[in-house]
């Protein structure tokens, strides 16, 4: 998928949509709509009208990458495992079509956690990080320089969920039962105890949730990344909106360094970017990737 095309997209959107708020909520303001300003009306024709066309180029796009997806990531991902993390709204049809493809990639499925709403309200931040705290693994630390309950759960399930390798000894099956025992118990998870196995690396899966939420989901990422071999933090456009969880990481030069984001994860290209900058992570590599003005580079 191109650039310019997602781009094109994205400004016909917020053309439209500042210009529909200004005939909703101001329509006798001189000029507006009340005014009988004809050049209003049809720049407002033209906006959606250019919205519904970029829409429907990317739907084309879809149509054409879907059957090519597999084949374009086959093999990169061979003998890596890989965990999916959920944050916030993501609807079962875009966890499937993603884990599909780190399938196709040759990962092995580590399996799939999905956080609830309560470890994403502040309301319960506290009894988070204690929940940390309490039920490290042996040998495991958490950081005393960064004490966020995003990043404490992120370094906690880091390494609960481990590979081993030379500096680190992979984490046991107790050490995990204890974690997402304690986490259920608590009600952090959405869908009780998963059935997870060690993980080289992390995608982890957001919305467009911004504040307290956004900023956790940022630093959950970032903790991740910091125990395991590398994160892949992803999102549709509204994950770059200010607040929300891609914008936040982005805004932090040195969690962009470590950390890999993909904002069009919605559409095909965009996942299949997810399992390219996961290569990228086990390599030691970051980069942020998608349509939104902060990205470095687009997808595929």
């Amino acid at each position: 998928m191109s650039g310019p095309r997602i781009l094109g997209a994205a400004a016909a959107g917020v053309a439209a949509g500042t210009l529909l708020g200004f005939y909703v909520l101001a329509p006798n303001i001189e000029g507006g709509p009340g005014g009988d300003d004809q050049g209003l009306q049809d720049e407002l024709s033209a906006a959606v009208a250019e919205q519904t066309r970029s829409a429907a180029e990317l739907d084309a796009d879809d149509a054409v990458l879907g059957p090519l997806a597999a084949d374009a990531v086959r093999g990169d991902l061979d003998g890596r495992s890989v965990l999916v993390v959920t944050a916030g709204t993501v609807t079962d049809e875009l966890l499937d079509a993603q884990r599909a493809l780190l399938d196709a990639a040759g990962a092995e499925n580590a399996g799939t956690l999905r956080l609830s709403d309560s470890a994403l309200s502040q309301d319960r931040a506290d009894a988070l990080k204690s929940l940390a705290t309490s039920t490290l693994p042996a040998g495991a630390q958490l950081s005393e320089d960064r004490r966020d309950p995003g990043y404490h759960l992120g370094q906690l399930l880091g390494q609960a969920l481990r590979t081993g390798d030379d500096q680190d000894e992979e984490a046991t099956v107790a050490d995990r039962d204890l974690v997402l025992g304690s986490l259920d118990k608590g009600g952090f998870l959405q869908d009780g105890i998963p059935d997870l196995t060690s993980a080289d690396a992390v995608v982890v899966l957001t919305d467009g949730t911004t504040g307290y939420a956004g900023s956790f989901v940022a630093d959950l990422a970032a903790g991740l990344d910091d125990t395991t071999g590398g994160v892949v933090l992803a999102g549709d456009r509204s994950s770059t909106d200010d607040g929300a969880a891609v914008a936040v990481l982005r805004d932090d030069r040195a969690d962009t360094e470590q950390v890999s984001t993909v904002d069009n994860v919605d559409r095909v290209a965009g996942r299949i970017t997810v399992v390219r900058a996961l290569d990228q992570q086990l390599s030691g590599d970051a980069g942020s990737y998608g349509a939104a003005e902060n990205a470095a580079a687009p997808t595929l």
